[in-house]
């Protein structure tokens, strides 16, 4: 219930693009083309063919390690009159916003992006992810300046989110405009209906092999005197691979060979564990040696982490010699201050440290854990600790930075990490199990927050407070209020805690007076509670707590409408209104009761057109309305169903009943709530109705499957992404069909639109 900024290992601020969107701190890295290393083969035959395609919109770029597909890329963007936006994909990219947040940067410095696009993947709790590709693809599609997006080393991308995000974009990539993917392995993003239709580009393994002249070419740039035969026989040993001949090339450079390396080359990994091995560590110094596998353990390195990883000085220079020794070692900026070495020779370091020093590994992650953590790259420091060995330590740093990821919408990134430390881990550590509940309770996972909750009263609550929160006592009474566990008087006890322990300037103030008035409201007192909103909006307000505020003001509404006074409801549901338009809150849970708020004082207006877009909105929130958070959950359906009832359509307003009966059997105490169940449910039954299902009787379940209609992706891949049998997707579409009026997926995701249950 706050607002943040996406954080990675970058340094540097990519600029805000529009009043109130969000501002990425990007990892410049990642944007950082590689520059092409001196004596490079130049591919210009390769160059040519992809500059002067005219009909593809991808490009696929496909071969194991060290066959040179990053130098192929960086050589075509030398070369093509159109402005490359270079992406380098790593693992943090499993997180949908990290890595859709740097492509829209990348492309943003190219040509202006719709301002929007930021706006959804910046949203506090993260948009769905159907909403912010439909702005993106929109925005794409749009553009006036051809150019050339490169996802770099895609192969190290699993999620399956994040590959249907490449999907989704190399379906809009303009006319005169390429997608450029480069990876291990062909990667599943449609690539086949492209194919058929003419549009791929497909470069692989034959494409890329070097042969005779090639071969002679690298040696000769290399620094390599040989002749003509020589190379030929070089390049038959290695069967064209270049990083063969590059390593090769690198053992002659100390000792001329008459006859070949004993070992033959095929592209397959443990061949170059032992070629490195025997013919480039071999012939360097132990401290040299001692450097490359020790360093090793590092993703990105600079002289300062090395510093600290080797307990010494002087790294600068070593990285600096490393990389005029052309020992594989990859800038990541144009200072030439971050780098990383190639990724085969990475992976051989490391194997040779395994072998090595298999004692070392856990002290090395250590020290590198003390450097991040000192420089404030927390999240660094969490992954090396966790790979020392050292689960308590994570768990501290986790819950330092937890928080802040999830404000930002990095819901995957969170997953991940707690995945990393186990079940165990989490269930053992007290303010981390709180922060995985609150995380799960404002995502609307209420089986997940439920299990991390009871998992926290089970230990003692130990560590740093979760950051931003007064103390772990406050955080826990802000889960115990939300989740409202115990019923009415419970979640009020828990709010009064947090209000007593959120003093001053504490960022969580706001939402603990909120939370005190949502209690205070379901106990009946709407006086006093008005009073709390007013508390919690003004100071939401002041400290930019917007998704507290916007909620409180609607609050206020409702208690204004409550009292009769609609003038006064009118006032303050139009100011939460636009507090969610400023904030960018639209799919954050805090605006069920905004919508509702909204909605009625449309209805009030005689303005039935305003009044269903707003029920439009609001229905695109119940899929995480749940009993997670069921004061609002089951507010706003009473406050939709009120209007469902005075735009006579009956059925919607018993289809919201009938969640709120679902939330009630998990939470049965929320006070004037349950009353007012109670009497809604009798007037609605008490009203008759000629109507038939339509589309506002679309459940919460009906309603999440809908916003993955508009994909590639079948049935059974949408199950697997909501966990649910492709039975279940089946039943639940044609349910959709049926109340929507069509008989076809396509017509369904347009009629979805036309009503605003989807973005256009």
């Amino acid at each position: 219930m706050g607002s943040g900024t996406i954080r990675q290992v970058a340094r540097r601020r990519a600029p805000e693009r529009a009043e109130g969107s969000p501002a990425f701190e990007v990892a410049e890295a990642k944007l950082f083309r590689p520059p092409i290393r001196a004596g490079i083969v130049r591919r210009n035959a390769l160059v040519e063919r992809l500059r002067m395609s005219e009909t593809a919109s991808v490009v696929s770029i496909t071969a194991p390690a060290g066959y040179g597909k990053t130098t192929l890329l960086a050589e075509w963007a030398e070369r093509d009159r159109r402005p490359f936006a270079w992406v380098s994909v790593d693992e943090a990219d499993g997180d949908p916003v990290v890595f859709l947040g740097h492509v829209v940067v990348a492309l943003d410095r190219i040509e202006r992006i719709d301002p929007q696009v930021f706006e959804a993947i910046g949203s506090p709790t993260g948009a769905t992810q159907g909403r912010v590709l439909s702005r993106l693809g929109s925005a794409l599609s749009t553009r006036t300046r051809p150019f050339v997006l490169v996802l770099d080393d895609l192969d190290r991308l699993a999620e399956p989110l994040v590959m249907d995000a490449v999907a989704t974009i190399a379906g809009s990539i303009p006319n005169g405009s390429l997608l450029a993917l480069a990876a291990r392995a062909v990667p599943s993003v449609g690539l086949p209906r492209l194919r058929a239709d003419g549009r791929l580009i497909e470069v692989g393994v034959e494409d890329l092999a070097l042969g005779p002249p090639q071969a002679h070419r690298l040696l000769r740039g290399a620094g390599v005197r040989a002749t003509k035969a020589e190379a030929a026989e070089l390049a038959d040993a290695t069967e064209g691979w270049p990083v063969g001949l590059y390593l090769a090339a690198l053992s002659l450079q100390e000792q001329r060979r008459s006859t070949l390396p004993p070992i033959r080359f095929n592209g397959d990994d443990r061949f170059v564990v032992d070629y490195v091995r025997t013919e480039v560590l071999a012939r360097l110094s132990r401290e040299r040696q001692r450097f490359l596998t020790r360093t090793s353990i590092l993703d990105r390195l600079n002289g300062s982490v090395c510093d600290a990883v080797m307990e010494r000085s002087g790294s600068n220079r070593t990285l600096e010699s490393i990389e005029r020794q052309n020992l594989l070692l990859v800038p990541l900026d144009r200072h030439r201050e971050w780098f990383r070495y190639h990724n085969l020779f990475r992976d051989v370091l490391r194997a040779e440290l395994a072998r090595r020093e298999p004692e070392a590994i856990p002290e090395l992650h250590r020290r590198a854990a003390d450097s991040f953590e000192r420089t404030g790259l927390l999240e660094e420091a969490l992954v090396h600790a966790h790979a020392s060995g050292d689960e308590d330590r994570a768990a501290e740093l986790l819950q330092r930075v937890g928080l802040d990821a999830y404000r930002v919408g990095r819901i995957a990134t969170l997953r991940r990490w707690l995945d990393l430390l186990g079940e165990d881990a989490i269930a053992r550590n007290g303010g981390l199990a709180l922060m995985a509940a609150w995380i799960a309770a404002l995502g609307g996972d209420p089986v997940a927050a439920e299990r991390w909750a009871a998992a926290a009263d089970d230990v003692r609550l130990v560590g740093p407070s979760l950051r931003g929160t007064a103390s772990l006592r406050s955080s826990e009474a802000m889960v115990h209020a939300i989740m409202s566990r115990g019923g009415a008087d419970a979640m009020h006890h828990a709010a009064e805690v947090a209000v007593r322990e959120e003093t001053g300037a504490s960022p969580y103030r706001a939402a603990a007076f909120g939370l005190l008035g949502l209690a205070t409201m379901i106990r009946g007192d709407d006086e006093v509670a008005d009073s709390l909103f007013a508390e919690a909006s003004e100071v939401g307000l002041r400290i930019g707590g917007m998704p507290i505020a916007s909620l409180a003001l609607a609050e206020r509404s409702l208690i204004a409408t409550f009292r009769g006074d609609g003038a006064a409801a009118d006032d303050l549901a139009e100011r939460a209104r636009i507090a969610v338009h400023d904030a960018h809150l639209d799919e954050h849970i805090t605006t069920g009761p905004v919508r509702a708020a909204s909605a009625r004082a449309a209805l009030r207006a005689g303005d039935h057109e305003q009044a269903r877009a707003e029920l439009a909105a609001a229905h695109r929130l119940r899929p995480i309305l749940t009993w997670a958070f069921p004061t609002i959950a089951v507010q706003t359906r009473l406050e939709l169903a009120r209007v469902h009832v005075g735009l006579s359509d009956v059925p919607g307003a018993r289809t919201l009943l009938a969640e709120v009966d679902e939330i009630l059997a998990h939470r049965p105490d929320l006070g004037t709530l349950t009353t007012q169940a109670v009497e809604l449910r009798s007037h609605v039954g008490s009203v008759r109705s000629g109507r038939s299902a339509g589309p506002t009787t679309l459940t919460a379940a009906e309603l999440r499957l809908l916003t993955f209609l508009p994909t590639h992706l079948s049935f059974r891949e949408i199950g697997a992404r909501l966990f649910v049998s492709p039975n279940t997707v089946k039943t639940q579409a044609i349910s959709i069909y049926r109340k929507l009026g069509v008989s076809a997926r396509s017509d369904a995701v347009q009629a979805a639109r036309d009503l605003r249950l989807l973005e256009p």
